[in-house]
């Protein structure tokens, strides 16, 4: 299946980097600030919880300072967030498309994916300045970086697959999603480490799959150290289901896009 999906994507590619470029251009053309926005928003989430979570209530940040801990929970957290609500449109909003054009429709999804991958980039490049601000040492273990993020795009994928199928037959879903991604990130240690919580509820926090890979992120650029095994062994294997369940049910539902839309 995962071999089917790569073969979709690989003869199609020269289309999934004309949605990319698309995605991309299109976000930014007509805004005052145009890429700054990349910037501005995880920095402006993290000062606001920065000064209400850690300067007035004093949440314990753990091995880092509350401010790197923060921005980086929201860059990988929006990276998430956002490739998920874009994928959720990108059937319903490629109409024409989906309608007059034969290709396998998950490349939509990896398009909605790929296109956050310059912001990610670019508030990255803001997280090494606060990390160097406050003395943080980098490791080799930064190279974590690629692996981790690459199951976090699975889990994009996964998800995003899920919504848009649905999406295209319930439209209701297009307002259901941001109330379900504020639910997941309070769920999951953004604002606050994965210490915090009570030690017997870890394991329970561990089977939400952004929680293993957040916290591998972290580790990998702010602590200096691998993967935790147990969260991140927990966050591949159901998402690994998860892109499994998706995929099948997307390319069941895809046979109804052209008709539906």
């Amino acid at each position: 299946m995962k071999l089917i999906m790569a073969s979709n994507i690989w003869r199609f590619r020269y289309l999934l980097l004309l949605l990319v470029w698309r995605d991309v251009k299109g976000r930014y053309k007509q805004a005052l600030f145009g890429f700054t926005w990349a910037i501005l928003t995880p920095a402006f989430q993290a000062l606001v919880f920065w000064v209400v979570f850690g300067a007035l209530f004093r949440i314990p940040a753990g091995k880092v300072p509350y401010l790197p801990l923060v921005f980086s929970g929201f860059i990988f957290w929006n990276f998430f967030s956002q490739s998920v609500s874009s994928a959720t449109l990108s059937i319903t909003g490629n109409s024409n498309l989906v309608t007059k054009v034969a290709f396998p429709k998950e490349i939509l999804i990896f398009s909605s994916i790929l296109g956050r991958i310059p912001d990610l980039i670019a508030s990255l490049i803001v997280l090494i300045a606060i990390i160097a601000f406050y003395h943080i040492d980098l490791s080799a273990h930064i190279l974590w970086l690629i692996p981790i993020l690459t199951i976090e795009m699975a889990l994009a994928l996964a998800v995003g697959m899920f919504l848009a199928s649905i999406n295209v037959y319930f439209r209701d879903i297009t307002a259901v999603v941001p109330i379900l991604l504020m639910a997941w990130l309070f769920l999951t240690p953004v604002i606050y480490p994965l210490e915090s919580i009570p030690q017997q509820y870890q394991l329970y926090a561990k089977l939400n799959p952004m929680t293993g890979i957040l916290e591998g992120l972290r580790n990998a650029v702010l602590v200096g150290a691998p993967p935790e095994r147990i969260s991140t062994l927990l966050s591949i294997t159901i998402t690994f289901i998860f892109v499994v369940f998706s995929y099948l049910l997307f390319k069941k539902l895809e046979k109804g896009f052209s008709d539906v839309i």
